[in-house]
């Protein structure tokens, strides 16, 4: 059965969907509200924030894995669009000069269309580097903390799923191979069968497994948390650093 679209933040623990302690984060967390997207790189170890343009210009964050410590932050002009063979190619500027570009696949070129409730952006190139992004079909929410990446998506018969991607072991990760486009590596913890929430306030994903109950929690104010307790006492939480939200509408 279908459950309502909103989005939210999500948490990940241990293989095998078992947490254990966590390494302390190495600096507060820097919220980044409603960025353009986020490129969790399944090709090296760092993830890229775009925050929306603002003037043409959007700033690049850069953070490491595996202790998510933010390393780098960097201004380009976004330039003109290029379409070519469906991709969208944008150039990244600075002074006037290319110094890379972002990669958008059409989603009319998908296996299915109406599964790219976010946009396809497929990789980054920084200098000489190109960078490939996780990219997964119905995704609700994807975002991260200062210790892993996550994702909340339905699978084809709108059942809600919960995956996360830890920053610690991101050097052991292996590409897969999914349905529907997927670009994505192997998962540190999956649990399915979530639910959804809505109030006042925002939004609650919850996800229950063997006694360990995972929240994500998206408010309206752009901030959020991903939390996991057991058998009703609190293991964990972390605040959400940046976050976007899918849209099924978005074809």
């Amino acid at each position: 059965m279908r459950v309502p679209l909103v989005a939210t933040l999500a948490f990940a623990l241990a293989a095998c969907g078992q947490p254990e302690a966590p390494p302390p984060l190495l600096e507060p967390a820097q919220v980044t509200p409603a960025p353009l997207f986020i490129c969790d790189a399944t090709s090296a170890p760092v993830v890229l924030v775009f925050s929306a343009p603002a003037n043409g210009v959007s700033e690049v964050v850069q953070y490491d894995k595996p202790n998510g410590a933010l390393i780098q932050r960097t201004s380009y002009t976004m330039g003109d669009g290029d379409g070519a063979a469906g991709s969208i190619y944008t150039p990244l500027l600075q002074n006037g000069v290319e110094a890379g570009h972002v990669r958008q696949i059409n989603s009319g070129m998908l296996e299915t269309p109406a599964s790219a409730y976010t946009p396809v952006y497929s990789s980054v190139r920084i200098g000489e580097r190109d960078i490939a992004c996780r990219w997964m079909p119905r995704t609700r929410v994807f975002g991260f903390t200062g210790r892993r990446s996550f994702i909340v998506h339905e699978d084809a018969d709108g059942d809600l799923i919960y995956t996360t991607y830890d920053f610690a072991t991101a050097a052991q990760a292996q590409t897969i191979e999914l349905s529907d486009n997927a670009r994505t590596t192997s998962f540190s913890v999956e649990v399915r069968n979530g639910q959804e929430t809505t109030n006042a306030e925002g939004s609650i994903y919850s996800f229950d497994n063997d006694g360990f109950r995972y929240l994500v929690t998206l408010r309206r104010d752009q901030t959020g948390t991903l939390a996991v307790s057991r058998n009703g006492e609190s293991v964990q939480e972390e605040p959400l650093i940046a976050f976007i939200q899918g849209d099924a509408a978005a074809e």
